[in-house]
């Protein structure tokens, strides 16, 4: 009898394929979501528009299962759908928003479209957007995943399009600007 896929080790290992049953995606998504609504919430800024991305993704992942079925780099495959989802959402609030501005003569609320921001984000969380918002955008991107999600390297370099070598200099050259950051904020 082969071994039912599921959970094996750390929170983010699936050690199966693409999960097909309506029960083994139900374990997937238990899984995921939580982690994948934290990833969203650090681009999009909105604990609401995280988690319906998140949602959005489970929904068209489970609709166009039997596509995935051979997808084994699940993981990684998720994060980087998620990635694309909260681009395009970003990519949308920003035409939404200029539109907006335009027609109503003045801008809007910054932060979120409402200007309401239903959940505080810790200030350790602010503090280390703060920083990665200092150093460049992709050298960020994968401190992010490594630090905040802790994905390993191959499954970064999946998500974010590019060879594992990549990966490690992106994080090297990342840490090394994020130490020099604070280093000299250390001394002031």
């Amino acid at each position: 009898m082969a071994p039912e896929p599921g959970l094996a080790g750390p929170a983010h290992v699936w050690d199966g394929e693409w999960p097909q049953s309506r029960e083994d995606f139900q374990r997937f998504v238990e899984a995921y979501a939580q982690r994948l609504v934290a990833y969203a919430f650090r681009r999009m800024g909105s604990i609401q528009d995280a988690e319906d991305i998140v949602q959005d993704v489970f929904v068209r992942t489970y609709a166009e299962r039997a596509k995935r079925a051979g997808v084994t780099a699940v993981v990684p495959y998720l994060y980087r759908m998620t990635a694309n989802a909260c681009t395009d959402a970003l990519r949308k609030r920003k035409r939404t928003k200029g539109l907006l501005s335009r027609f109503a003569g003045e801008n809007l609320p910054s932060g979120h479209e409402n200007g309401v921001g239903l959940y505080a984000v810790s200030e350790e969380i602010q503090r280390a957007e703060s920083l990665l918002r200092r150093i460049p955008r992709r050298q960020a991107e994968v401190v992010r995943l490594r630090v905040f999600d802790e994905l390993s390297i191959s499954e970064i370099a999946v998500v974010v399009g590019c060879r594992p070598n990549t990966v490690s200099s992106r994080l090297r050259y990342g840490f090394r600007k994020l130490r020099t950051i604070v280093s000299r904020e250390g001394k002031q």
